[in-house]
């Protein structure tokens, strides 16, 4: 581990914007499309929106899932979003005022996540095994079962004409409409989290067993990457697509997916952190990558250049969740219930692009 002076760093880099204390563990967040808004929800189960201003906020509490919530997602066109909980239930929540517009049943009591598709208004819902996908109607158009354990991340692809779900013994993809069988990615092993490159040529999945794995999506060749402390939950592509950072330990991977991918290359190493790494986030109209570790401090990199850190500060407590928008504001959810905005300073801005 390096033991970094953190006098030195660069802490003029993120210059905090506001901050709002929902007093409970912040499990996700989400920006609407306009980043006008912020929804967040805690583990114990509270919905909150956020109006940013862009230096202050005022939220609001708008419901609550019974037993705890676990994940969130915008609608592509900023009208609603959708919330998950342990109630069984999919909340859906009016994008401008916040009112509860209708709730649905996912299938099993423990609704694990909730995703629009990009560009389209198809909501998919993941609890237990089972995939629903909802239209605007709210009907369930489409359902499966066909996934070996409880669904453990999901993710639609770029153009958002298909579904990728990620469980025990790799991941199935789902294509309403252009297939009569989900096609399956077939390997030993329990995949946690799921990514797909911004390009569609690769999907990515964090394991339970410490690895990380790599499928190049129409061939259907993988590759698996190992040696990572811990199992990896952290997992985010540049915009290009060519570059993916991986966490699983104190260290940042850096894998070059050019050419012909990511196989017998060894990544670039990036290290600051002296404590696991929580949270990966590559901007998504720059090159910055920040990231976040157990300790509770966030650094700032430009991986593509050079694989020192070059700015960082202290949080209050842990981040559990990171959320970049653009034009370089940074929302982070932490431990003890505080969200706080970042935004990149004018000379980070040059550099970033």
């Amino acid at each position: 581990m390096l033991d970094i002076d953190l006098s030195m760093l660069n802490k003029g880099l993120l210059a905090e914007s506001w901050y709002v204390a929902l007093g409970d563990y912040i499990i996700d967040l989400g920006w609407s499309p306009d980043a006008s808004k912020l929804a967040a929800v805690t583990v114990e189960g509270s919905v909150f929106l956020i109006d940013n201003h862009g230096e202050s906020a005022y939220f609001k509490l708008l419901g609550q899932h019974a037993g705890g919530a676990n994940a969130l997602s915008w609608r592509a066109d900023g009208g609603e979003f959708a919330t998950a909980g342990h109630d069984g239930l999919v909340k859906i929540w009016d994008g401008k005022s916040g009112v509860q517009l209708c709730e649905l049943d996912a299938g099993d009591p423990w609704v694990a996540k909730v995703a629009y598709a990009p560009r389209r208004s198809v909501l998919a819902t993941a609890a237990g095994r089972h995939l629903k996908l909802w239209n605007e109607q709210r009907q369930a158009f489409y359902e499966s079962s066909d996934h070996s354990s409880t669904i453990a991340d999901v993710g639609w692809n770029p153009d958002g004409s298909g579904l990728a779900v990620a469980a025990y013994n790799g991941i199935t993809l789902h294509v309403p409409g252009k297939q009569s069988q989900p096609r399956k990615y077939t390997w030993k092993g329990s995949s946690l989290v799921l990514s797909w490159s911004p390009d569609a040529k690769y999907m990515a999945t964090g394991e339970q067993d410490s690895t990380v794995h790599f499928w190049h999506v129409k061939s259907g060749e993988d590759a698996q990457m190992w040696g990572f402390p811990t199992k990896v939950l952290e997992l985010s592509w540049d915009a290009s697509g060519r570059w993916l950072a991986t966490g699983g330990g104190a260290s940042i991977c850096l894998w070059d997916c050019s050419g012909k991918g990511p196989a017998g290359r060894k990544p670039r190493q990036c290290d600051a952190h002296t404590n696991k790494i929580t949270q990966l986030a590559f901007q998504p109209d720059g090159n910055l990558l920040a990231s976040a570790d157990a300790d509770g401090f966030l650094f700032l990199w430009d991986p593509i250049k050079h694989e020192k850190v070059i700015g960082g500060l202290s949080l209050t407590s842990n981040a559990t969740c990171m959320r970049w928008c653009k034009g370089g504001k940074l929302a982070v959810g932490q431990r003890d219930g505080n969200v706080v905005l970042f935004e990149l300073s004018s000379a980070s801005k040059r550099e970033s692009r």
